[in-house]
């Protein structure tokens, strides 16, 4: 049925005349028809309710093809500014316009003796683009380069064809069913967590888990034991929640639990797959005495797995979600470093019997992600083109990793201590004591266009004393050659320092 019939009314005059044509002109006459009517009704010239001309009235008026007139209505009505009643024709809309014109200048903020303070001062770790050098080792970046940008545009192509419906609607606000299941389907295979879809809930990203975490389990005055050296975002969140952080050293086994059970504390952070930022992984003896001593005081144990899955020289490890730790484990998900920061595209895995709080909680930080997002992502995990990409990301990691480390013994020797080496997308480096510092070494490289970041710079916190002295070493988003061009730069600026002092 055509958008506007035929109508058997009295003739009346045409709203649309006198309008001229350019019938020489770039511009279509669809689309001259279309801006005239549309100036007309935003300048208030043809004032809401007014009849436009039936399409074949208004065609031979304009001695253009009714089609023309049809597809020029059709886009007025399109964009709200014709509205059109059965039976009777097409009508000009009213319109919601403000005619007050935008202000020239923005007001000066007021001001308030009771204004609240930031609730967080630490850095800004993600606004570092505006200042990034072409040559930037920044920790945990993956490559735009290696995005599956192609089969991600085709799966896009797929959903939004299939029906957008989802994009004009509310979806459940823990996260799109299909997602939730892939979700739960992948971590069942490769990470050994055994659970159900609803125990899964979709975030946008680890730093949205453990905020929602915060709300649903930190009352202000709680304990919450996090890792020393460790990562201070995470920290900053539990502190926002009125926590009350308790370090506990790590080494190379990871967290020592020794004195968990005598703290008593409500949350237990650590990374154990990956330890941040040293990248040691817990050992199996350190994971069984973590939740023994958290079964023993009633702790619950969040265990951030950032980038567990790029591991080079082994496979993943299991996750404490899994056996014993599955009913005590809140296990925190991302998309971040496989596929990239900007998809905001994380999960947690809560115990069933929290399920349902979870997604209430979550109801009260936001109504969900994007729709259109989650089904890309669920298609990409449904049909084995993540774990394809997986692969591919560490064949490529891999490579970039030994030339990060070529690179860094040629300039500082078998002296330099880099504790892990198997995984991630940063090596934690730890300089000669006899040579200079994390901050000396960052600024050399800055003089020649590359950034090198000490790990205070990177959000780690911690009492350790040789932090001053470690650099975290991103070699994601950089390719081998990249890399060695890279630290043969810097590797030249120290020796042009050394031989001018």
């Amino acid at each position: 049925m055509p958008l506007l019939p035929v109508l058997s009314l009295p003739a009346l005059p045409l709203p649309i005349l006198p309008l001229p044509l350019d019938r020489a002109g770039a511009v279509t006459l669809q689309e001259q028809i279309y801006q005239a009517l549309k100036s007309r009704i935003v300048a208030g010239a043809l004032p809401a309710g007014t009849r436009l001309a039936a399409t074949r009235e208004a065609a031979r008026a304009l001695g253009v093809s009714r089609n023309t007139v049809i597809l020029a209505y059709e886009r007025l009505a399109s964009e709200g500014y014709v509205e059109v009643r059965a039976h009777a024709g097409a009508f000009v809309a009213r319109l919601l316009l403000d005619p007050r014109p935008p202000p020239t200048t923005l007001p000066a903020p007021l001001q308030f003796e009771d204004d609240p303070p930031p609730a967080v001062n630490g850095p800004h770790l993600i606004t570092r683009d505006a200042t990034r050098p072409v040559f930037d080792l920044w920790y945990a970046r993956p490559d735009p380069r290696l995005f599956p940008a192609a089969q991600w545009r085709r799966l896009g192509n797929a959903a939004l064809g299939a029906c957008a419906v989802g994009l004009s609607a509310y979806g459940p606000v823990g996260g799109d069913p299909r997602l939730r299941r892939a979700i739960a389907t992948h971590i069942a295979v490769h990470r050994g967590i055994a659970v159900q879809p609803e125990q899964v809930v979709v975030t946008s990203g680890a730093q949205d888990a453990l905020n929602l975490i915060s709300r649903l389990f930190l009352t202000p005055g709680d304990r919450v034991v996090v890792e020393d050296p460790g990562y201070a975002a995470a920290a900053q969140v539990f502190e926002a929640h009125g926590a009350r952080l308790h370090p506990v050293p790590v080494d190379a086994e990871g967290l020592d639990a020794a004195g968990v059970e005598r703290l008593g504390p409500r949350l237990v952070y650590v990374t154990p797959a990956r330890q941040f930022p040293t990248g040691a992984r817990m050992s199996p003896a350190r994971r069984t005495a973590l939740l023994a001593a958290c079964a023993a005081c009633g702790s619950l144990i969040v265990e951030d797995d950032y980038d567990g899955e790029i591991v080079f020289d082994r496979p993943p490890p299991a996750a404490l979600a899994t056996g014993e730790g599955r009913e005590r484990t809140l296990f925190v998900g991302s998309f971040s470093k496989t596929l990239g920061s900007g998809l905001r595209l994380g999960y947690m895995v809560v115990p069933l019997r929290f399920a349902a709080a979870a997604e209430a909680t979550k109801s009260l930080m936001s109504y969900g992600q994007s729709w259109l997002d989650q089904q890309i992502l669920a298609a990409f995990l449904e049909g084995g083109y993540y774990q394809r990409h997986l692969n591919r990301l560490r064949t490529a990691y891999r490579a970039r990793r030994d030339a990060a480390l070529a690179g860094l013994r040629h300039i500082f020797g078998d002296r330099l201590a880099v504790p892990a080496t198997d995984g991630g997308l940063h090596l934690c480096c730890v300089l000669p004591d006899d040579g200079p510092d994390a901050s000396s070494v960052a600024a050399a490289a800055r003089a020649v266009g590359v950034g090198l970041h000490p790990a205070a710079e990177c959000g780690v916190r911690g009492a350790d004393a040789t932090l001053a002295r470690t650099l975290l070493v991103g070699f994601g988003a950089l390719t081998p050659d990249e890399l060695a061009l890279a630290f043969t730069r810097i590797g030249q600026s120290l020796e042009a320092r050394r031989a001018g002092n």
